[in-house]
């Protein structure tokens, strides 16, 4: 599993946006080139900041790479995400612990994505705590039988639990 790219207008993959390395101490992004891309202005959504916009006109006006990196007249500019250091963050420890990150989407996910589309729940029907745990609790055990019924048989099921004498079963 990689981190997203997101492609450049010339789809020039050596200027992706990944390929621009962010400078915390300065507050500025380098780009591949080596020249520094500064804080030009937040971008909002609904009145709400959701990233900042980094750019440097008059470097890009005189690089080299310009039409490698960028179709538009100002140069290139980068978008930074208002929670960009966490983002970075969880793709360090999912690189960091892919064997543990791909085993989990084997194990974990497959019966989630079951319930929800097989079984077509797509959400709770109760509310309250106790009660989505109930309700949670009661698709995963039908879940749960469902796969053993699955993989053992009723007859082979009938027959372990004759074995075991605590239970009566007729």
């Amino acid at each position: 599993m990689t981190k997203q790219t997101h492609a450049n207008t010339t789809k020039d993959q050596a200027f992706y946006a990944d390929q621009f390395k962010y400078d915390k101490s300065k507050n500025v992004y380098l780009c591949p080139a080596g020249k520094e891309l500064h804080y030009y202005r937040a971008r909002k959504k609904d009145g709400k900041v959701i990233g900042y916009e980094y750019r440097h006109p008059d470097a890009c006006k005189d690089c080299q790479f310009k039409t490698r990196c960028s179709r538009a007249k100002k140069g290139r500019s980068i978008f930074r995400h208002v929670k960009q250091d966490l983002l970075d963050r969880i793709d360090t420890q999912t690189k960091k612990n892919l064997k543990k990150y791909k085993l989990r989407q084997m194990i974990v996910e497959y019966p989630f994505g079951t319930i929800k589309r097989g079984w077509g729940a797509y959400y709770f029907l109760t509310r309250r705590k106790v009660s989505v745990s109930a309700e949670i609790s009661l698709s995963f055990l039908a879940y749960n039988l469902k796969r053993v019924i699955n993989i053992l048989g009723t007859e082979e099921i009938l027959r372990r639990l004759r074995q075991r004498g605590d239970v009566v079963l007729v």
